[in-house]
């Protein structure tokens, strides 16, 4: 758990929480400031959305925000939509999403404290807490829920972007997704918060939950927003994109994952996902305008510290140089047995799963990223021979052996 800056004032840690990480504060900044700098102790709390077992980094940003809120003695919760998340937030999503069974949610909720402890403190003085919403979402009966839709009229859930651009594309919208900010909403109201932190794709969620708080509390719920992190590729880092860069992988390969950033990302991420200090972050950007590589190592050996520690930083440091700058492959290879003395290499790519889909394999042989003992590879149905035991190369961090089938006879 990283713990706060002993060098920072109070009020330097508020301007911190008010700037570093932050997109916007509704319904301001000024206002919120002026709570901040009060004594009355805030609760505070972020939402996570349990489509899959693994926190990546793009939750940092949050978790970052939700330590500055730790660190100045407010009460945070961390809220585990296990009820929601069989919904599934239709944020962003062009097509209906596939709802989730609650043992599939549960399970990938189990690890999320664990997790989350290497940014926040879960125990000691000012414990962070981890709440369900299926407490009470699970528990409020049709006559609730038809007063709750009150609330809203349909004009304004159509208000919605992504809603709007599905009407227009003539796609389905289902009801359980269009009831879904009043869901979220209502985590609020039943956590009695005073405020909320979320990605800044969560905007109209978090909106919809303030007005809610307003009509059922009767006072203001303040709404922190967070930028989101990108991919190289100038996507989202999430889950459902399927570009998440898990914080629990395996240190050579979470450095590898975090070195493939774009060097645009290098200081929003730095500055974002770390605690690093003021001093720190302004040593990075002078490297970043000179040398962006080596300012990525620093980004990837410092996340790595913060949420693995720096015995696994320095193995994953080790990995990146001895594959890439010193162009030799891993010690360990992955292996995959054939199931035939010839395979397509698109076939060898997807069945080995170094790619997810035949037509991810495909794009990634035509665009030049694919090498079979070292020599770049274009054509998808080029004849892989098992038995000569082949070094494949995706990208620039996938290596895999392929071994013949058993039984097959030795390659000269």
């Amino acid at each position: 758990m990283t713990k706060p800056n002993p060098e920072l004032s109070r009020e330097e840690r508020i301007q911190e929480l008010l700037t570093r990480g932050t997109d916007k504060v509704y319904p301001s900044k000024e206002a919120f400031h002026r709570i901040l700098r009060g004594k009355k102790r805030q609760a505070v709390y972020l939402g996570i959305d349990p489509s899959s077992p693994d926190v990546h980094i793009g939750h940092l940003v949050v978790l970052q925000k939700m330590r500055h809120f730790q660190n100045l003695g407010h009460k945070v919760i961390l809220l585990v939509g296990d009820f929601t998340g069989q919904t599934g937030d239709p944020s962003d999503k062009a097509a209906v999403r596939q709802p989730l069974t609650k043992q599939q949610v549960r399970a990938n909720a189990k690890s999320y404290r664990k997790q989350a402890s290497k940014i926040l403190k879960f125990s000691g003085k000012n414990p962070a807490e981890i709440k369900y919403n299926s407490e009470w979402l699970g528990e409020l009966n049709f006559q609730q829920v038809a007063e709750l839709a009150g609330h809203f009229t349909v004009q304004q859930l159509l208000e919605r972007d992504m809603f709007e651009q599905r009407l227009n594309a003539n796609k389905p919208i289902s009801l359980r997704e269009f009831i879904y900010p009043l869901m979220q909403g209502y985590d609020s109201v039943a956590m009695n918060v005073d405020v909320e932190v979320g990605g800044s794709d969560q905007t109209f969620n978090m909106l919809a939950g303030r007005k809610l708080f307003k009509e059922y509390k009767g006072k203001d719920k303040y709404v922190v927003t967070v930028p989101l992190l990108a991919d190289a590729n100038g996507i989202k880092i999430g889950k459902t994109e399927g570009n998440a860069i898990a914080i629990d992988g395996k240190p050579a390969e979470l450095y590898g994952q975090i070195m493939s950033l774009p060097d645009e990302v290098i200081m929003n991420a730095y500055e974002w996902c770390t605690s690093a200090s003021g001093k720190e972050l302004e040593e990075v950007g002078r490297i970043a305008k000179e040398n962006p590589r080596d300012a990525k190592m620093r980004l990837a050996y410092r996340i790595i510290t913060e949420v693995q520690g720096e015995d696994a930083a320095k193995k994953g440091q080790a990995a990146f140089v001895r594959v890439f700058q010193k162009k030799e492959k891993p010690s360990k290879l992955k292996s995959w047995r054939a199931p035939s003395l010839a395979v397509p290499l698109w076939k060898v790519l997807k069945e080995s799963e170094l790619v997810a889909s035949s037509s991810e394999a495909h794009r990634m042989i035509q665009q030049g990223a694919v090498s079979v003992n070292d020599i770049q590879q274009s054509d998808p149905n080029a004849a892989v021979k098992t038995v000569e035991r082949p070094i494949v190369k995706v990208g620039k961090r996938k290596f895999m052996r392929i071994t013949p089938p058993l039984g097959a006879a030795p390659s000269n």
